[in-house]
């Protein structure tokens, strides 16, 4: 069953774990503990969904630990295994329900940002933790896009090939 634990934005191993995560080990004192007070670590034990495709929610997710498995409509399309991949970023970029389920395979630890918490910053402070946020948005999808751009070229070259 998922646990849930909050972090102390003041405690300073806290601070070092969080900084092991790639999309947060450049960002200045300040604007980390402003990221941990919005965020949870979340353990899930193998078979727990993580998110599931169609519901609404305002969390993103930083792998810390574990496997998942992503699938779309009950077909497997992919895992996540690296220590800070992200998912969950698409529906709060733009409002849609989730468009995946993410499913552990392993015990897994996560970081779970509440993006809903925004609203509860000042307006400088939100627009700085939101900056950072959707810059690691806009890595993450580029790699995603490139890697389908690929997968894409590699399939026409063979039914082309197929096809001669």
């Amino acid at each position: 069953m998922m646990k849930e634990h909050e972090f102390d934005p003041s405690n300073a191993e806290t601070l070092d774990q969080f900084r092991k995560i790639p999309a947060f080990s450049s960002l200045e004192e300040k604007m980390v503990q402003e990221v941990v007070s919005m965020s949870r670590m979340r353990k899930y034990d193998p078979g727990e969904f993580v998110i599931r495709e169609g519901e609404f929610d305002a969390m993103v997710f930083f792998l810390v630990k574990g496997d998942l498995k992503i699938t779309h409509q009950g077909v497997e399309v992919g895992t996540i295994r690296r220590l800070g991949d992200v998912f969950g970023e698409m529906g709060i970029i733009d409002g849609s329900p989730r468009s995946a389920s993410i499913q552990a395979l392993s015990p897994t630890l996560c970081v779970a940002v509440d993006a809903s918490l925004f609203d509860r910053q000042t307006a400088k402070d939100t627009f700085t933790v939101q900056a950072i946020l959707y810059r690691v948005f806009c890595e993450v999808l580029a790699v995603r896009l490139r890697e389908m751009d690929k997968k894409l070229s590699e399939l026409t070259t063979k039914r082309a090939e197929a096809q001669a």
